[in-house]
């Protein structure tokens, strides 16, 4: 997995976010707290896209991987609304894992 893979899996996380907003009604907290969720990873993937950094690194790998397997098991969890508690916490991981790999490969500013 490179770079770009990771910002179009970041992207994807994105979309699913957008597609469960859509289906909570405007005053849900959980739509609230999809809305957090988005903001933060789309920041977190425009950092992705301006920073420079070598893909090829053991710490990139390993935060790669990471988010793979997050992203799976987002991706399991995003079809059954009664287990939204748990897409939201697999979603919340994935931000902050998305934020340690900024963090172990470039200069998180």
């Amino acid at each position: 997995m490179n770079r770009l893979d990771v910002i179009r899996m970041v992207g994807d996380v994105i979309t699913d976010i957008d597609v469960l907003r859509g289906s909570l009604l405007p005053d849900d907290p959980l739509r609230q707290k999809m809305n957090d969720y988005r903001i933060l990873l789309d920041d977190r993937q425009q950092r992705l896209t301006r920073k420079v950094f070598d893909d090829n690194t053991p710490a990139f790998a390993a935060a790669a991987a990471k988010l793979k397997k997050i992203d799976s098991q987002i991706e399991a969890s995003i079809d059954k609304l009664d287990n939204m508690e748990a897409t939201l916490k697999n979603i919340k991981t994935f931000i902050d894992s998305v934020t340690n790999l900024l963090s172990a490969v470039a200069i998180f500013a």
